[in-house]
């Protein structure tokens, strides 16, 4: 299997390092179809949670988010740290558990991004991940996960209906938090 890489941006074309296990790097397919996606939105800060090799943050970075990346392993902290310098990005790089960040940066980012390794219990994650609220009004949430398994999230205000979108194995599924009335 190729190394992946980053598909578009400043850094487009760098080839990434992955931790040696215990990571699944969002698949090239899907990383575009989420950035073709974010095409539409305003640039701010970006969250990427459970970021393994970095892929998705630093694509973030890339194509000009700012981007903090959070996982809870030295091993995939140390690579995605290495994966930026090599290609020239700034991301913020944080080795903690997803959930206690998201918890103690209430409305901080534009966009959320949490693909959890496939074991866990994804609703469980995402819903912890929502109610940790660390999406400003008018942001978005974003979970991978596999596309035969959406999570059954029926979230209630301030949130606006979840959409899920299908890329071959893989799904995303997009939860925007409602602006605040003026």
């Amino acid at each position: 299997m190729s190394r992946p890489r980053i598909l578009g941006g400043s850094a487009k074309g760098r080839p990434l390092d992955t931790p040696r296990r215990g990571t699944r790097p969002s698949p090239s397919r899907l990383r575009e179809a989420l950035f073709d996606i974010l095409a539409f939105e305003p640039k701010g800060p970006f969250l990427d949670l459970f970021s393994g090799s970095g892929a998705v943050g630093l694509e973030a970075a890339s194509r000009g988010w700012d981007a903090t990346c959070v996982d809870l392993s030295a091993e995939a902290v140390r690579i995605v740290r290495g994966n930026a310098v090599r290609a020239g990005l700034r991301p913020e790089v944080v080795k903690g558990d997803a959930v206690a960040f998201a918890r103690a940066n209430p409305g901080r980012f534009a966009v959320a991004f949490a693909a959890p390794p496939y074991p866990q219990d994804l609703p469980r994650v995402f819903q912890a991940l929502l109610d940790a609220g660390p999406v400003a009004p008018g942001g978005l949430y974003v979970f991978q996960h596999p596309a035969g398994e959406p999570p059954e999230l029926t979230p209630a205000e301030p949130f606006e209906p979840a959409r899920v979108k299908r890329y071959g194995s893989n799904a995303l599924t997009l939860i925007r938090v409602r602006e605040r009335p003026a």
